[in-house]
């Protein structure tokens, strides 16, 4: 059995929007733990869009929690959460034979036999993906929530407990 090794993992691109919620989420909760140490022996990382180079962080978690946004088709600005095997590991059209999703790593991850045992997406439906420096109104009031989702998460994982 391999140590336990907790993940928060934030997705996006900081430049489009609602598209970087993951990475802002990510931030929000390193000031908390800088100031506090509020989750301690939990990895927070900002992924951003750096696809394949994103596989250690894959394979090396025990417990992974992705932070995203997740166009499922509802509402804009909806708080969306998927569990293990309903987070799908190939999706989307590419534009480029050169685009690697993320779907994609987890999938390399499964196949090379490293998949974290514990997997959750907490996200939001976007409102809007156009070019622009943070999240839309919508995005910033969503951040408080999907931390506080990402905390019960890892309370019911029994890895973190608030104190």
């Amino acid at each position: 059995m391999r140590q336990q090794q907790v993940t928060i993992l934030g997705l996006g691109n900081i430049l489009k929007t609602d598209d970087g919620i993951g990475v802002h989420t990510v931030w929000e909760m390193k000031k908390c733990q800088q100031a506090s140490n509020r989750y301690p022996a939990i990895d927070l990382v900002d992924g951003g869009t750096l696809g394949m180079r994103l596989l250690p962080y894959v394979e090396d978690a025990t417990h992974l929690l992705l932070l995203d946004i997740a166009d499922v088709g509802e509402e804009p600005g909806t708080i969306v959460e998927l569990a293990g095997k309903d987070i799908p590991l190939y999706t989307g059209i590419k534009m480029s034979i050169h685009q690697v999703t993320f779907q994609e790593v987890l999938g390399m991850a499964l196949a090379r036999g490293n998949f974290p045992e514990h997997l959750y997406l907490i996200g939001m439906q976007p409102v809007s993906l156009a070019i622009g420096i943070g999240p839309g109104a919508k995005g910033k009031l969503a951040i408080p929530e999907i931390i506080a989702r990402a905390e019960s998460i890892l309370k019911s994982w029994g890895v973190w407990a608030e104190n």
